[in-house]
C-alpha cells in the first residue's frame, strides 16, 4: 500500500502543478483545517493530497468555468480512475488477508501440537495414536509428520519411512527454530502436491530444536481463493511463490514445484511482466498498467504476510476505464453541469476514503487478532490486547480486570501503562455499597480502592461518561471488562473496532484456557502414567525376586543335604581306608611272600599306584564338596529368603556372595583372559536394608562390568590385554552423613555422555538382542533410591572406564518395612 500511495501522491501533485501553474504559494490545507471544527483534527492524517486537489477546484471555481473545464476533467480522471485502482489492489488485499488468515490458523495448530510431551518426544511409537486422534480434529490438515534432526521421521500416512528431507524448505526452517508455511512441494511419500506447515520440536530447555513437525494442507485452498478474484469480463488472478513459479494459475501448465518443473514469471519473455514478478518476489505491493499477451492490461500484486508468496490480479483495462465514459460525457456538458460533476467526484473520494477508513480498520483488526492468536497465555494475551488497543486508537489508557459479583471487586490484570507483558494483578474495591457492573455499563463515576490497605497503591477513579467499558462474558460464568479511558474521542469505527476486540478477545480467553485446563490433564495423566510404570516395575522386580529366591533356596536347600552327608562321610571313609592300607602294609610285611594268586592280583590292581592316589583322590573329593557348600552358602546368603526383610547384614558378605556366584565368569577362558577383582573394603558396620534386592544390585552391577570388559576386550589386542589387565575394583567406604558408600568400577570403554542421561530408564539398553532387557539397572536404581532413601550415579567417560558409586544410610527409617514398599510404589 506505502509503494501504491507515494505512486498516487507523486501524480496527484504532478496534475495539481499542471492544473494551477500561476496560484503561488497559497497554501489551502492549512486554510481549510483552520476552518474545521476541532473534534475533527484527528482524521486530518487520513487525508492525501489528491483529496486536497479537489477541494483545490471547489475553491478556485471563480477563475473562470473554461479553466475549471480543462483542468477538473484531467484532475477529477486521474482522481477516479486511481480510485478503481484502489478498489482492485483491495479486492487483491482481501483474498490476500483471507489465505493469510488461513495459514495462520494452521500454523497456530502445528505449532500446538509440537509443543505437546509427546511429540517432544520424538518416539513415533508413543506420537502416532495422539497425531491419528488430532488429524480427525484439525479437518484441514491431512497428514502430520515427525522428523529427527537428521532429516529421518514418520508421518500419518505411511508410518515410518526410508526418505530423508533433510533438504526440504520446512524441514531446514523449522530446525533454524521458524513457524513457516513453504512453497508446495509433491510429498516423497504420498506423491501429492501439498503445502507444509512447520514448527520447531523444541526440548525441554527451550533452546535445542530436536526435531521438526510438519502438517500437510492441500494447495485446493489457495488455487480457490485466487481463482474466486475476478474485476468483470477477462480478468484471472495468480499466485508466485518465493522463487516467481506459479501456485495457483488458470492455466494448470504454469502451475509448478521442485518436483514438477513450469516456467518462472521471472524469466518471462515479457520484461514488463518479469519486473512485475521480481516485485512479486520481494514482497512488494502495487498495481501497473502493462502489455500482455497484445493487449493492455492492469496487474494489482500484493504479498502474502504468513508464506514468502504473492497474490496478483490482471484486470483488462477497459474493464477499469470503462467507467469513465461518463466522465467523457461529462467533459461536453456546459460549464454550468461542471459543478455537479465536481460534486459528484468529491462524493467519489468520500466513499473511497470510507471505504480505505473501513479497509484500514480491518487490517488494524487482523493485526491484533494475530497478536492475540500468537500466544495460548492469558496474561499475555491480556495485555497484548491493551498494549495494541491504546496504540491503534485514540483511548489515553486501557485496562483489563476479572470482576467478582460476589465479593464486589475488580482485578486488573491488564493496563496499557505496564512496560512488561507480566503485571502484578491489583485488586480493587468501591468504599459504598454499589454494584461495580451496573456503574461500568451505564459509564457512571467510580472511585475504587486497593483491597490492600497494607500496600499503598494509587485507587482507581474512572470520571462518569469519560470511558467505556466493554463485559466479555466467558463459558465458565467469570466475567470481564475492558475498559477504555476518554473514550468521548472515539469516532463511529473505533468503537466498530473495539467491539470486533472484544468478541476475539472472549474467543482468545477461551482457547487459553481450554489449553490450560489440556495442559493441567496432560500433567495429571503423565504422573498417572508414571505412577503406574513404576508399581508395575516394581511388582515385576517383587514377583522376579520372590520366584528367584525361592527357586535359589530350594535348590540350595536340595543340595545342602546330601552335600553336607558327602562332606561328614569323607572323613569317615578317609579313616576306614587309611586302616585298610595300614593293614595291607601290615600283611606285606608278616607275609612277605604272598601267594600267586594274590601278587597276580595285586599286580593287576597296581596296588602301590592304588595307595598313592586314593588319598589324593579323597584330597580331592574333599575340596570340591567344600567348594559346592560355599556355593550353596553363598547362594543362602544370596537370596536371603530365610531372613526378615530389613535386619543389620554385613555387606561385604553380600558382595562376597555375588561374587562366589559369578566367579565363573570371572575365570580365564580361550577366548577372553581372566578379570582381576580388587577388593578395597572399609571398616563398615553391619547395615539395616534389605539384603536379597541390595544382593541384586550387586549382581546387575558387577554383571555389566563384565559385559563391558568382555566388549572391550573383543575390541583389542593380545599385546594391549597384557599391557592393561582386565580389572573390576570394589571400593567401600563409611561416609561423613551416616551413610556408607560401595563403589564398583571397571576398565572397560567407558559410557559415552548422551547414554549417560538414559542409563537408568526401564527397558533401555545397549546390548544386542539377547543379551539384555534394560531392565537391570532401573530396577538397581529403584531399589537404592526409592527402598533404601539412597543415591545411585554413574561416573565416566569413553575411554576411562566406568564406575557405578552407591550411597545408602546406615540406619532406615524406623517404618514398618511394608510401608517403606508402600512409599517405593
Amino acid at each position: 500500500m506505502s509503494i501504491l500511495n507515494n505512486q498516487a501522491n507523486s501524480a496527484s501533485q504532478k496534475s495539481s502543478r499542471e492544473a494551477f501553474p500561476k496560484l503561488g504559494k497559497f497554501n489551502f490545507s492549512k486554510a481549510f483545517w483552520s476552518r474545521l471544527p476541532k473534534k475533527q483534527h484527528r482524521y486530518k492524517q487520513r487525508w492525501q493530497p489528491r483529496d486536497l486537489i479537489v477541494l483545490s477546484i471547489l475553491a478556485g471555481s471563480t477563475l473562470g468555468v473554461s479553466a475549471i473545464a480543462v483542468v477538473s476533467y484531467q484532475v477529477v480522471r486521474g482522481l477516479i480512475l486511481e480510485n478503481l485502482q484502489q478498489q482492485a489492489l483491495l479486492k487483491v488485499q482481501q483474498g490476500r488477508d483471507e489465505i493469510d488468515q488461513w495459514l495462520s490458523n494452521r500454523k497456530t495448530e502445528v505449532e500446538m501440537l509440537a509443543n505437546s510431551p509427546l511429540v517432544r518426544s520424538i518416539d513415533w511409537s508413543v506420537a502416532q495414536p495422539y497425531l491419528k486422534s488430532e488429524l480427525q480434529r484439525f479437518k484441514e490438515i491431512h497428514q502430520l509428520s515427525i522428523v529427527n534432526s537428521e532429516g529421518w521421521g514418520a508421518n500419518t500416512s505411511v508410518g515410518p519411512h526410508r526418505k530423508n528431507i533433510k533438504d526440504r524448505e520446512w524441514f531446514i526452517k523449522a530446525m533454524s527454530g521458524q513457524v513457516s508455511a513453504a512453497n508446495p512441494v509433491v510429498s516423497r511419500t504420498t506423491g501429492l502436491l501439498q503445502i507444509n506447515i512447520s514448527a520447531p520440536i523444541m526440548g525441554d530447555s527451550g533452546t535445542q530444536v530436536l526435531g521438526a513437525m510438519g502438517g500437510a494442507i492441500k494447495v485446493d485452498r489457495v488455487i480457490q481463493v485466487v481463482s474466486r478474484l475476478q474485476e468483470g469480463a477477462g480478468s484471472y488472478a495468480f499466485a508466485l511463490n518465493s522463487t516467481g513459479v506459479a501456485i495457483a494459475h488458470p492455466d494448470p501448465k504454469m502451475i509448478g514445484s521442485a518436483e514438477h518443473e513450469a516456467p518462472s514469471f521471472l524469466q518471462s519473455s515479457n520484461p514488463a511482466l518479469a519486473a512485475i514478478a521480481q516485485h512479486m518476489v520481494a514482497k512488494q505491493a502495487g498495481i501497473e498498467l502493462i502489455r500482455v499477451n497484445d493487449r493492455w492490461n492492469y496487474v494489482a500484486y500484493v504479498p502474502l504476510k504468513e508464506a514468502d508468496w504473492s497474490i496478483a490480479l490482471v484486470i483488462p483495462h477497459q474493464n477499469i476505464e470503462s467507467n469513465l465514459g461518463a466522465l467523457n460525457l461529462l467533459a461536453t456538458v456546459l460549464g454550468g453541469l461542471l459543478l455537479i460533476a465536481l460534486m459528484g467526484a468529491w462524493r467519489q473520494v468520500q466513499l473511497f476514503e470510507q471505504t480505505r477508513t473501513r479497509a484500514e480498520q480491518e487490517a488494524l483488526l487482523n493485526r491484533l487478532v494475530r497478536r492475540i492468536r500468537e500466544s495460548l497465555e492469558l496474561q499475555t494475551i491480556v495485555q497484548t490486547t491493551v498494549t495494541e488497543l491504546a496504540t491503534l486508537t485514540q483511548l489515553d489508557r486501557v485496562l483489563f480486570g476479572w470482576y467478582d459479583p460476589q465479593s464486589q471487586t475488580l482485578e486488573l490484570v491488564g493496563d496499557s501503562h505496564a512496560q512488561t507483558l507480566t503485571i502484578q494483578p491489583r485488586k480493587f474495591q468501591s468504599n459504598s455499597c454499589i454494584d461495580i457492573a451496573a456503574c461500568l455499563q451505564q459509564t457512571e463515576a467510580l472511585h475504587l480502592l486497593f483491597v490492600d490497605a497494607e500496600l499503598e497503591q494509587t485507587p482507581l477513579q474512572l470520571k462518569a461518561h469519560a470511558y467505556l467499558a466493554l463485559p466479555i462474558p466467558l463459558l465458565d460464568g467469570c466475567c470481564g471488562y475492558l475498559i477504555g479511558l476518554h473514550a468521548h474521542s472515539l469516532s463511529p469505527l473505533d468503537r466498530e473496532l473495539l467491539k470486533a476486540v472484544v468478541d476475539q478477545l472472549a474467543v482468545a480467553i477461551t482457547q487459553a484456557q481450554l489449553y490450560n485446563q489440556t495442559q493441567q490433564q496432560i500433567t495429571l495423566l503423565n504422573q498417572t502414567l508414571s505412577k503406574l510404570n513404576q508399581t508395575q516395575l516394581h511388582l515385576v522386580q517383587s514377583e522376579k525376586m520372590s520366584s528367584l529366591g525361592q527357586m535359589v533356596a530350594g535348590i540350595a536347600h536340595e543340595i545342602n543335604n546330601p552335600v553336607n552327608f558327602i562332606y561328614g562321610n569323607l572323613t569317615h571313609a578317609s579313616s576306614y581306608i587309611q586302616d585298610l592300607l595300614e593293614l595291607i602294609e601290615l600283611y606285606q610285611e608278616q607275609y612277605p611272600q604272598p601267594t600267586p594268586q594274590i601278587q597276580d592280583k595285586a599286580e593287576d590292581m597296581e596296588l602301590e599306584f592304588l595307595k598313592e592316589d586314593l588319598s589324593k583322590l579323597l584330597a580331592s573329593m574333599q575340596v570340591g564338596a567344600q567348594r559346592i557348600r560355599d556355593i550353596v552358602y553363598s547362594l543362602r546368603v544370596f537370596s536371603r529368603l530365610d531372613e526378615s526383610e530389613v535386619k543389620d547384614v554385613d555387606i561385604h558378605q553380600g558382595i562376597d556372595s555375588t561374587l562366589m556366584l559369578l566367579q565363573n565368569r570371572l575365570k580365564a577362558k580361550p577366548d577372553h583372559p581372566a578379570i582381576e577383582v580388587v577388593k578395597e573394603y572399609g571398616q563398615l558396620p553391619k547395615i539395616e536394608c534389605h539384603a536379597g534386592q541390595l544382593n541384586q544390585v550387586f549382581m546387575n552391577l558387577l554383571s555389566n562390568a563384565i559385559d563391558a570388559i568382555e566388549e572391550f576386550n573383543a575390541k583389542r589386542s593380545y599385546q594391549d590385554r597384557q599391557a592393561s589387565p582386565s580389572r573390576i575394583t570394589i571400593r567401600t567406604q563409611v561416609l561423613a552423613s551416616k551413610q556408607i558408600a560401595i563403589r564398583i568400577a571397571d576398565n572397560g570403554a567407558g559410557i559415552a555422555e548422551e547414554i549417560q542421561q538414559r542409563l537408568f530408564d526401564p527397558f533401555f539398553t545397549t546390548k544386542p538382542v539377547g543379551k539384555g532387557t534394560g531392565m537391570g539397572l532401573a530396577i538397581s536404581y529403584q531399589i537404592v533410591t526409592e527402598t533404601h532413601r539412597g543415591q545411585l550415579r554413574c561416573i565416566s567417560s569413553p575411554g576411562q572406564g566406568a564406575e557405578f558409586a552407591i550411597e545408602i544410610p546406615i540406619q532406615q527409617s524406623q517404618q514398618p518395612s511394608s510401608e517403606l514398599l508402600k512409599q517405593s510404589v
